[in-house]
């Protein structure tokens, strides 16, 4: 599941669950005891029913005269730790140590699995043989690339077939099953 999807799913389930907050505060106001709010909701919103202690905390909330049917914003942690400022530090981190573990991005940023993952995939990095890999190769690397090709063709017009004769090339393997049979 992509990243864009991942959000309309939270998003819609965020819909759910304030939908049916508002169907508890009509339920309730109906002088409805939560059991059977829970099971009306149950026949309605099947797998996505909240469950019946959420159903019991809304009554008691509505009941207390708090009739906001939103979330109150938390304090202390931002609601995500997907920050330019965590990019910017794990594409350091990455850059630094191609080998560092998942584990140990998570634990020097101090987030989540969930938030890494984002933030690896908005970077276009990916784990190759243990190290992580851009997915796109930079202006830097293309130029790379371009050098080392013109080098080697520069040498091959320079010594002809002999530069090729030099190169290693196997079509059969040695006794021990390795390309490499010692003879040079």
């Amino acid at each position: 599941m992509t990243i864009d999807g991942q959000s309309d799913k939270m998003a819609s389930d965020m819909e759910v669950r304030m939908k049916q907050r508002c169907v508890i505060e009509f339920l309730h106001a109906e002088k409805i005891e939560p059991n059977d709010i829970h099971r009306r909701l149950l026949n309605v919103y099947g797998d996505q029913t909240v469950d019946v202690s959420t159903v019991r905390g809304w009554v008691a909330r509505i009941s207390s005269g708090d009739s906001d049917v939103k979330d109150k914003p938390y304090s202390g942690r931002p609601c995500t730790a997907v920050t330019p400022r965590n990019e910017e530090r794990l594409d350091q981190l990455i850059r630094a140590n191609r080998r560092i573990t998942t584990r140990e991005l998570c634990s020097k940023l101090n987030i989540g699995c969930n938030a890494l993952e984002a933030m690896v995939a908005t970077l276009e990095y990916r784990k190759v043989c243990a190290r992580w890999v851009p997915r796109m190769l930079t202006q830097e690397h293309k130029e790379h690339r371009m050098q080392v090709c013109q080098d080697l063709l520069n040498q091959y017009e320079a010594e002809g077939d002999s530069f090729l004769d030099r190169g290693v090339t196997t079509t059969s393997r040695s006794q021990n099953g390795s390309p490499w049979s010692g003879e040079m």
